[in-house]
């Protein structure tokens, strides 16, 4: 019996196929997308981290935190490229790198199906606001007291106002006092201030009696007042925060936008330099306040400028215990701070365990600080 051997061959004049040849821009290409898939994975960890590590452990990487959306995305679209380029494994990696981000998508942005329904306030809600004004000044560095007077005279007041960097000094802020006390009424009128170099750093305004208020001096770290009210024969503890300063000016904001930044290195590191120390300095401060947090015996709000995005150890260590107003009831992307383009949730409201958020929103429309008004209306817990 002979033996028989075929030969198949697919290439032309039957000689055999080799591996196909790739074109310089395709190797190129895949080299690129290597490298860049690398470094925003590199930098991704490092912001998922963030919350829950000390900044001075990262020093300057800490500045990735501010960028966590930007980076999720890169990484979302390096996976699609390595999905459509048949590099599955490595477009697998990514997959399992993206997972832990979305359960920190609604930090950032909330989607309406997927938070909390708005449901009406009834006797047990409080409404509250929190905005840092900037000192009463516009963008221009003029006097902008009466465009503030306009602002609050057009909105019913909430419950709760209250403010950082109040410049008591200004020409006509008496006005801002009097608007309060025409609204509230001068028997359900209270207000407490934080004075320091004997300016009013914050200042809080209730409708409610304040039995009770205190102060928490960081000593250049920041400053924080804590007021005690009645509300419907419970007490509520409210404190009313300024974190330490990212110390980004606003030359600095408009030259980063407009992407001048990238031709100064110097002035570049400088920015980072000044955000990773800053951080450093607002993280030694945050565990003195969780302290006092921490020893709180009534159900209580924590509002203010916190200076640091949700992606941020001051974040991590505030939210522990607590929920988030804009996660839990917030829609669209929750940005609070005008520079930057918008990108950036530095003022919150957050309240304990037991309460209930109802209510809230961001005034986008107002353009008369860099920090834009944040509003709650919160339910308290069921009586014990």
């Amino acid at each position: 019996m002979s033996s028989k051997s075929e030969t198949y061959s697919s290439g032309p004049f039957g000689k055999p196929r080799g591996r196909a040849k790739r074109s310089f821009l395709s190797v190129m290409f895949v080299i690129l997308l290597l490298a860049v898939t690398f470094s925003f994975s590199v930098a991704l960890i490092i912001a998922y981290l963030t919350p829950y590590v000390a900044p001075s452990t990262f020093g300057s990487l800490t500045i990735v935190g501010i960028f966590a959306p930007i980076l999720y995305m890169v990484v979302a679209i390096c996976m699609l490229l390595w999905l459509v380029t048949a590099h599955w494994r490595t477009a697998g990696v990514l997959a399992l790198l993206l997972i832990p981000g979305l359960f920190r998508v609604s930090d950032f942005y909330n989607i309406d199906f997927m938070r909390k329904v708005e449901v009406k306030s009834d006797s047990r809600s409080i409404s509250i606001m929190s905005y840092n004004v900037r000192g009463f000044y516009d963008d221009h560095s003029h006097n902008a007291v009466d465009e503030y007077v306009d602002y609050f005279a057009g909105r019913e007041l909430a419950d709760v106002v209250c403010f950082q960097e109040y410049a008591l000094s200004m020409r006509g802020v008496e006005r801002i006092d009097s608007l309060f006390m025409a609204q509230y009424g001068s028997d359900r009128y209270f207000k407490r201030d934080v004075v320091e170099a004997g300016e009013v750093v914050l200042r809080t305004y209730s409708r409610y009696p304040i039995i009770k208020s205190g102060n928490i001096s960081g000593e250049g770290r920041g400053t924080s007042q804590w007021v005690d009210v009645v509300v419907k024969k419970d007490t509520l503890r409210i404190f009313n925060n300024h974190l330490h300063t990212m110390r980004i000016s606003a030359a600095d904001s408009n030259d980063i936008e407009r992407g001048r930044i990238l031709q100064d290195g110097d002035r570049m590191r400088s920015i980072v330099n000044r955000i990773a120390d800053n951080s450093t300095i607002r993280a030694s401060y945050v565990d003195t306040l969780c302290m006092v947090i921490d020893e709180t015996p009534y159900e209580h709000i924590i509002c203010g400028d916190f200076n640091d995005t949700p992606m941020s150890y001051v974040y991590g260590e505030l939210i522990e215990n607590h929920k988030d107003a804009f996660v839990e009831c917030g829609s669209g992307y929750g940005y609070t701070f005008r520079p930057m383009y918008g990108t950036l949730r530095i003022d919150y409201i957050l309240y304990s365990e037991g309460m209930e958020v109802q209510k809230y929103e961001v005034d986008g429309d107002v353009t008369l600080s860099d920090h834009l008004p944040v509003a709650a209306t919160i339910k308290l817990g069921a009586k014990k």
